[in-house]
């Protein structure tokens, strides 16, 4: 086998870009999400797939969800509203009241 030839098989891995090499070849790339979510403990600053954010919406359901930075209500994110959107803050809800 030479550095030329097509002899070699076909490599899975995954970059820090998440791609992926199927054994056929293609090039699969799985989108990710910034997702930032904000509570009463500090602020955690995590990349995921459509699902695993739709996945932390809903346990955030109570709190505001802005995707790239438009408001959202989170009972009406799935996965395909989230097909193009490249990050997502969770964060508590504001209450106002009387002094």
């Amino acid at each position: 086998m030479t550095s030329d030839s097509n002899d070699y098989m076909p490599v899975m891995y995954r970059t820090r870009l998440v791609d992926a090499v199927t054994l056929s070849g293609e090039v699969c790339m799985e989108h990710m999400i910034k997702v930032q979510i904000t509570d009463k403990t500090g602020q955690t600053d995590l990349t995921l797939s459509p699902a695993e954010t739709v996945e932390a919406i809903q346990q955030n359901s109570s709190s505001w969800v802005y995707a790239d930075n438009r408001m959202v209500q989170p009972n009406q994110v799935d996965e395909a509203n989230l097909s193009t959107v490249s990050s997502v803050r969770i964060v508590p809800g504001l209450v106002g009241g009387q002094d």
